[in-house]
């Protein structure tokens, strides 16, 4: 039986993967940048998580801590710059 955590992992993959999709419709419709740092942020994401499940599933056997933790640092920034009123 698959772990809880993969599974939510998986659960997420597929939620930002579906919130790149709306951003990248959104972004072909009003051309505006902050509809493009979302495609970007939810990208990133999807690779962070997928980092993670292949970390969890332990085909990666290294530490990708680093990694990880500056994929949240720039989503986080990009969805900051999204969200920013200028």
């Amino acid at each position: 039986m698959m772990n809880m955590e993969i599974i939510l992992a998986i659960i997420v993959l597929i939620l930002s993967l579906i919130l790149a999709g709306v951003s990248f419709i959104a972004y072909k419709k009003s051309h505006l940048r902050p509809a493009l740092y979302l495609l970007v942020a939810f990208l990133l994401l999807a690779v962070k998580k997928m980092v993670e499940l292949l970390q969890l599933t332990e085909w990666i056997k290294r530490d990708l801590g680093w990694a990880i933790s500056g994929l949240e640092v720039i989503f986080l920034v990009l969805f900051v710059l999204a969200l920013w009123r200028r």
